[in-house]
């Protein structure tokens, strides 16, 4: 993980027009926005990938004084307790959701729904529960004509030899529609 620049999104409608899962964009920025500034009283507990991520991506001072509040109780920083910024992103991720399907009406959501749509297979089938059957299959869709290109893409990678800056974009975006950004699920 590294620092990466942070861009003020403040609803799922301003990530549609960009490249991949639009979930997933937002998450991933949302993500690099609490682990370039987490909030020192909310964090107590830190998974695994958090903990590392924290270290990486913060400055020296800051991370310092976060970690010492979690060396003041070790017992309590890591272990059953669940990670703090893990929950703020299930909870941020479950607004996006409930926010993406209360606006199935907007122009935005119907022009990307018509468009080269594209959705992880995560975000897709969570995204699907909350949905109109009517547009549950519509979703389906996205995911599968997605899927047929990826497919019809892979195919093609396994008998041609081409340098591996090639096939990283087909084997990234295949990595990214079954299981997200990198960096986004621990």
């Amino acid at each position: 993980m590294r620092t990466n620049k942070v861009a003020n999104y403040e609803s799922i409608l301003q990530v549609l027009g960009e490249a991949g899962c639009p979930f997933c964009r937002f998450m991933k920025n949302y993500q690099t926005t609490l682990m370039q500034d987490p909030s020192q009283k909310s964090v107590h507990h830190l998974c695994n990938f958090h903990t590392w991520g924290l270290a990486a991506t913060q400055r020296a001072a800051s991370a310092a004084r976060l970690f010492l509040t979690l060396l003041d109780k070790p017992e309590d920083a890591t272990g059953i307790s669940p990670c703090d910024i893990c929950v703020l992103l299930g909870i941020e991720e479950d607004l996006r959701i409930r926010e993406f399907v209360t606006c199935l009406h907007h122009e935005l959501v119907v022009h990307w729904l018509r468009s080269q749509s594209v959705l992880c297979l995560g975000h897709g089938m969570r995204l699907k529960h909350g949905m109109p059957p009517v547009t549950a299959v519509l979703i389906d869709s996205i995911m599968e004509q997605y899927r047929r290109q990826l497919a019809e893409e892979l195919f093609q990678l396994q008998d041609v030899y081409e340098p591996a800056e090639t096939k990283w974009g087909t084997l990234g975006h295949a990595a990214e529609f079954l299981a997200s950004q990198r960096g986004l699920r621990p």
